[in-house]
């Protein structure tokens, strides 16, 4: 697994439209355990009925430094995350292949198809 050198951040909107909470990360693994605190978070708010639907939204961003020739020189800035190292790799394909764990997904899916009964 090879990871970015760039700032990574997780961005997540719990409730969409409004603004998001965003958590700085020093790499993938820990933004892969944000991801999961906060879709954990919104299983147990919805299980609980404290929230009627799923209307969030979670991100990773990279920080580019990469000149916007168009922008007058300016850095791209934030935009979404991707590998090159990995072959050019986007997020859910990078999650997928180096941090998630099978079993855990097949638990994840079982939680949330028994609260959907």
């Amino acid at each position: 697994m090879k990871k970015v050198p760039n700032k990574l951040r997780v961005v997540h909107y719990p409730q969409v439209p409004c603004e998001p909470f965003v958590v700085d990360v020093k790499d993938e693994v820990e933004a892969k355990k944000i991801i999961d605190v906060l879709a954990n978070q919104h299983l147990f708010l919805f299980k609980n009925k404290f929230i009627p639907d799923y209307a969030n939204i979670v991100s990773i961003e990279m920080w580019d430094d990469t000149p916007n020739e168009e922008d007058g020189g300016k850095p791209y800035g934030w935009s979404n995350y991707h590998n090159e190292e990995e072959e050019g790799m986007e997020w859910a394909e990078f999650e997928e292949t180096y941090l998630t764990d099978k079993k855990e997904v097949k638990e994840k899916d079982n939680a949330i198809n028994s609260i959907k009964k």
